[in-house]
């Protein structure tokens, strides 16, 4: 089973560093590995099994023919549990394989490699707040699915607050061979009383959509009064935009006043 497992690593990591653009030779990559070059002959041999026009020319690996999206999610879902401390299932991998990120199965492996093993990577994105393009260099922390995305949390060099970076937003990854070391950071996020008062009719929905731990739930004949604690969020406004007329925000107003310019934000760009 230990070999089984390995393989299935390695062979998804050779495959993931090539449609990066890493100019991969056979020889290195076996040294590398600490396995015999018949071994990543048989690795070569088992991705073209899977229907994967992957070979070698001169030493150096080629794929000489685009991969269908059904194959790469495949092996990302097979991988991924591997290498992270979580469930992962197909349908998140699919999930990603439909947005604009292109290069969404090299990018998942090749970040999942660098968290576990806790190596440097640099990365191009496009960031949120202006659309613009810049590069960092990150001590990647966790890698998870959250609803129809993937987020990467790591500490830029020279800061020490851990961010999210969208996968979808990533230009370019490349990795390097360099480990740090995280200083445990204490978490110092401002939270909130949250109050919420819902329509009793979306009672069953509350409990199925509840995304936080820390909750309390209190049921009255005319409605629902959720309270929880919180730091105010993207997340968590949109949660409560989700709701329609279904929700009413008792307080904090804050939270209100987030929600507002969130909207009025909405408009002028829309």
């Amino acid at each position: 089973m230990k070999d089984f497992i390995a393989d299935i690593k390695r062979q998804t990591e050779l495959l993931a560093r090539v449609m990066n653009g890493e100019s991969v030779d056979k020889i290195d990559f076996a040294e590398e590995n600490k396995v015999a070059l018949i071994t990543i002959e048989r690795d070569l041999k088992y991705l073209r099994s899977q229907g994967i026009m992957i070979y070698s020319r001169k030493g150096k690996i080629v794929i000489e023919e685009e991969i269908n999206k059904s194959t790469l999610n495949k092996l990302t879902a097979d991988y991924l549990p591997l290498k992270l401390n979580s469930d992962v299932f197909l349908k998140q991998v699919r999930a990603i394989s439909k947005t604009r990120q292109k290069n969404y199965f090299q990018f998942l492996v090749l970040i999942a490699k660098s968290v576990e093993e806790g190596k440097y990577i640099r990365i191009k994105y496009t960031r949120l707040s202006d659309n613009k393009e810049d590069e960092y260099l990150l001590k990647p922390v966790r890698l998870f699915a959250e609803e129809h995305n993937w987020i990467l949390n790591a500490v830029k060099e020279g800061e020490d607050k851990v961010k999210r970076f969208f996968i979808s937003r990533i230009k370019s990854i490349k990795l390097i061979d360099k480990k740090f070391r995280l200083i445990p950071i204490e978490k110092k996020e401002k939270k909130y009383e949250i109050i919420l008062k819902f329509n009793k009719e979306v009672v069953e929905e509350i409990y199925d959509k509840v995304w936080f731990d820390d909750f309390e739930i209190e049921k009255t004949d005319e409605y629902i009064i959720l309270k929880t604690n919180q730091p105010i969020t993207n997340k968590l406004a949109s949660w409560c935009i989700s709701w329609y007329d279904m929700i009413e925000i008792v307080g904090p107003t804050d939270l209100i006043e987030y929600i507002d310019e969130m909207i009025e934000t909405f408009k002028k760009r829309n």
